[in-house]
């Protein structure tokens, strides 16, 4: 059961992904807006790993949780990335 919630927000941010590199691709403001987004969230991502310890005590969650969460948050950034290229 774990598992399928973790595919379904794993498909919810793939969409959200290649919707905001569709965004990107309607307008060079557009453009800027999403990148600026991106940059916010990478930053927040490079932090998580960064604090993973005290993150997962924080969110109550295992590390190894978190890592999870974490790379499924790459991979997801990373479809979205190839959407927005290729579009």
């Amino acid at each position: 059961m774990r598992a399928m919630y973790l595919a379904n927000y794993f498909v919810a941010g793939c969409i959200a992904f290649s919707l905001l590199g569709w965004i990107a691709s309607l307008h060079p403001y557009a453009f800027r807006a999403v990148l600026c987004l991106l940059v916010a969230i990478a930053i927040a991502w490079g932090l998580s790993w960064l604090l993973d310890f005290s993150l997962s005590k924080l969110l109550k969650i295992s590390v190894a949780d978190l890592q999870a969460f974490l790379i499924s948050g790459l991979a997801m950034l990373l479809i979205g990335l190839g959407v927005f290229l290729c579009s």
